[in-house]
């Protein structure tokens, strides 16, 4: 008799707290205790991409109204605060709910959100693997009105740096207040911004042909503008430090991935940056971060294979950054230049080439940027002159960043020839010309 008395209690208390766990789930969905979230929803329910909305727990109700994001302008300045009204309008209607999420093209929070007054409050949440922010209303902000209306005013600030487009995504509740999910209604709508085309006041070519159609991964890259670093600095160790004179460089790159560039040298006109493994192909945007502050950014199109062909005089024209290798017949080797600088000409000139007895070989060894990604080394062709030559090899140089080779041997039907032009094509993308000189 005892133990069954204990199992009435036991049963009894199982009971309240079941009970009470129920009332309270009813509370907490229901609002306090009128109508759902009253005091402000679960975060990620805007229905943004990976996010449900409202409509999983409320519906049923007539349509007929109407959300609005309003106040925002085409374009967007880094920092730049934008004060923003979320409107939700439907006749008899008694209570007004929303929540809203500002993200990139890849799904990640972009710039923060900020409520103006007690009406609406913050929260974040992430999804799938990214960070967002929500906006949405309180219980001030979800307070009854006869006006057949709700409306939130709050202030966007911009990211720091240019994320690219940016997406408003909103979902608001036209609830009817009968202490149920039951009979409302849920309105989802979205409005983008882009960044401003003023902020591009910064120019990305290749540090080898000074040609910015597109531009490789893992390439050398001349950046130019104005006010870019407080100072000149140089990098002097590899890996390539990606802070110099507490100047940064980031690619953002058409799968929303940002990351830091390696950096050659800074200077407060010219920097010249490794674009990031794995960059992906596509339109990117770079943002310079200078160390007093100051941010350039521009925009750049990467692809696969980009190749270009430095010159002696670094401007991409001119006689070619190159060595001669000479191997003898008795297997001698020799290096020999391709060029000296004429003080008199205040030009770097071509020295001839000779190619030397019948037994002798001679490989041109050139250097470039942006090809190391090519295919089968079959799509990579070289023409000296009108003289087409197989390339031998044609890749990276592990020792130094960014810095590509490409070797072949000099045809002897060239002998004679004099200045002969050199093409590069690799996977059908052609690289500036250079020159050089055969006796």
């Amino acid at each position: 008799m005892k133990s069954f008395k204990i199992m009435r209690i036991q049963l009894l208390k199982l009971t309240i707290i079941v009970s009470l766990g129920a009332l309270f789930a009813i509370y907490s969905l229901n609002g306090s205790p009128v109508e759902a979230f009253s005091s402000g929803p679960f975060p990620s329910l805007t229905g943004a991409p990976g996010e449900s909305s409202c409509r999983d727990c409320h519906g049923g109700g007539p349509t007929g109204g109407t959300l609005s994001i309003n106040g925002l302008p085409a374009t967007y300045s880094p920092n730049q605060e934008i004060t923003l009204t979320v409107r939700l309008a439907q006749q008899n209607r008694l209570r007004f709910g929303f929540q809203l999420t500002a993200i990139d093209d890849a799904g990640k929070r972009a710039g923060d959100l900020i409520p103006n007054d007690n009406r609406a409050q913050t929260q974040t949440n992430n999804v799938n693997g990214n960070q967002r922010q929500y906006i949405n209303h309180t219980g001030q902000g979800n307070a009854p009105t006869s006006s057949g209306q709700g409306s939130w005013t709050f202030r966007w600030r911009a990211p720091a740096q240019i994320v690219g487009r940016v997406t408003f995504y909103v979902a608001g509740n036209a609830a009817n207040g009968n202490f149920s999910t039951t009979g409302d209604t849920i309105y989802t709508t979205n409005l983008s911004i882009q960044p401003s085309p003023t902020l591009t006041n910064l120019t990305s070519v290749s540090a080898a042909s000074f040609t910015a159609q597109s531009l490789a991964s893992e390439a050398i890259v001349a950046a130019f503008g104005r006010n870019l670093a407080a100072q000149l600095a140089v990098a002097e160790t590899l890996p390539l430090p990606t802070t110099l004179a507490g100047t940064t460089v980031k690619v953002r790159d058409s799968a929303g991935v940002e990351r830091l560039a390696p950096l050659f040298f800074v200077a407060p006109a010219q920097i010249n940056y490794q674009i990031p493994e794995g960059a992906a192909p596509g339109e990117a945007t770079v943002t310079i971060t200078s160390g007093d502050g100051q941010v350039s950014t521009g925009m750049l199109n990467i692809a696969d294979v980009a190749p270009g062909l430095f010159s002696a005089a670094s401007s991409g024209q001119g006689v070619a950054a190159a060595v001669v290798l000479r191997v003898k017949a008795d297997g001698a080797q020799s290096y020999e230049p391709v060029a000296r600088y004429d003080a008199a000409q205040n030009r770097f000139v071509g020295l001839p080439i000779d190619l030397g007895e019948e037994g002798d070989q001679v490989f041109l060894l050139l250097y470039g940027t942006g090809f190391r990604h090519h295919g089968d080394l079959a799509g990579v062709t070289v023409k000296l002159g009108d003289v087409e030559t197989a390339a031998l090899f044609a890749g990276g140089l592990r020792e130094y960043a960014g810095l590509d080779q490409l070797n072949l041997r000099i045809p002897r039907s060239l002998a004679g020839r004099g200045e002969v032009d050199i093409a590069l094509n690799a996977d059908g993308h052609e690289s500036n010309r250079v020159k050089i000189h055969i006796r």
